[in-house]
């Protein structure tokens, strides 16, 4: 077992990245590999590391060291510090970071957390190609993660009588949620929450379906991975760098506008094959 180490401060400030990646990285070798940091927090937020202020504005902040040695643990405490309401507001943090791995923080009020995605509805042929695929089956658990208007639960607790779970960080989706759940009577079998995807705990799913941005799918690769083995996830059009997938097909489907294409939905099981 490592020993979980100080990084200091100075190596993390002096490559702290505006954009994602800095032409003045390092280039990873066979035994190191830099740790990445992402903090949200409110756009007049100061944060603080190890008492060194940084830089950066805005809601998102991205942070960046050089190679690190893979295997050891590193530490900084972090201090976020902003008015709201003619008050200061603290937030203190101490972070474990890895080479290779991204460490997200989220400091926010729940209230001032936005979606990462602009909501598009997946076409219905998809939701039924995707819960096919998944090989959902009495017994199962589905998690929906990004749930829109909720009709991937709904048609998994009415086509296959599972429970499903719904989540959303937007209150306009979860209300329509809600109201598609009553309005197909399911309540027993369907829960919708208003709540951040990134903190959940996905150890009672067995099912997870996706519609979301690439990024967003890898950033969910650690929860994923501890899903119990023989669990699936289905992702909607968009690949999960790193993992491949188990089977991918194309189904074609006509949206609410009336517009017809071509859509992916690439299934993995847990394990998943790296890539």
């Amino acid at each position: 077992m490592h020993r979980t180490l100080r990084l200091p401060f100075a190596v993390l400030a002096c490559l702290a990245l505006a954009p994602w990646t800095s032409a003045q990285a390092t280039q990873d070798t066979a035994t190191q590999k830099p740790a990445t940091i992402r903090v949200y927090v409110p756009a007049n937020a100061q944060i603080v590391f190890d008492g060194y202020k940084t830089g950066q504005t805005g809601v998102l902040r991205r942070f960046q060291s050089p190679p690190l040695p893979l295997g050891q643990k590193f530490t900084y405490d972090m201090k976020a510090t902003w008015k709201a309401n003619g008050k200061e507001v603290v937030q203190e943090k101490k972070l474990y970071v890895q080479a290779g791995q991204e460490t997200t923080v989220d400091l926010r009020p729940e209230d001032d957390k936005t979606p990462d995605v602009i909501y598009v509805p997946t076409p219905q042929e998809v939701v039924d190609k995707m819960l096919e695929l998944a090989d959902v089956k009495k017994g199962d658990v589905v998690y929906d993660l990004g749930c829109g208007d909720g009709r991937i639960v709904v048609t998994a607790a009415k086509k296959y009588k599972v429970k499903a779970y719904g989540y959303d960080i937007d209150p306009q989706r979860v209300k329509e949620s809600l109201e598609n759940v009553k309005k197909n009577k399911v309540e027993e079998l369907v829960t919708i929450k208003k709540q951040d995807i990134f903190t959940l705990d996905l150890k009672e799913a067995n099912v997870v379906t996706l519609y979301l941005l690439p990024e967003l799918n890898v950033r969910l690769m650690p929860q994923l991975e501890k899903l119990k083995p023989g669990s699936r996830i289905v992702s909607h059009d968009f690949d999960m760098r790193g993992a491949k997938p188990k089977k991918t097909v194309r189904v074609e489907a006509t949206d609410e506008r009336g517009n017809k294409r071509e859509h992916t939905i690439y299934l993995w099981e847990v394990p998943w094959e790296k890539e």
